[in-house]
């Protein structure tokens, strides 16, 4: 089965952290059912449930990676 991507490279979204990577991995996104994971230095800081403004900024088939979007 394949799934449509809901994102490409340059989107700007505000989306919820729904997990986190294994052991203290990167946040991860989704959206319409595609995973995002949150490139962010300041990770830690981040906690479970927290909308946050995201660039998409690699796509990949089964996934892609965003940066946080500095204001």
């Amino acid at each position: 089965m394949e799934v449509d991507c809901p994102v490409k490279v340059g989107d700007v979204l505000k989306l919820e952290v729904v997990n986190f990577g294994k052991d203290g991995g990167d946040p991860i996104m989704m959206i319409e059912g595609f995973i995002i994971f949150l490139k962010d230095p300041e990770k830690r800081s981040i906690q479970l449930n927290t909308s946050i403004e995201i660039k998409i900024i690699k796509v990949l088939a089964r996934f892609a990676f965003a940066e946080r979007v500095e204001k």
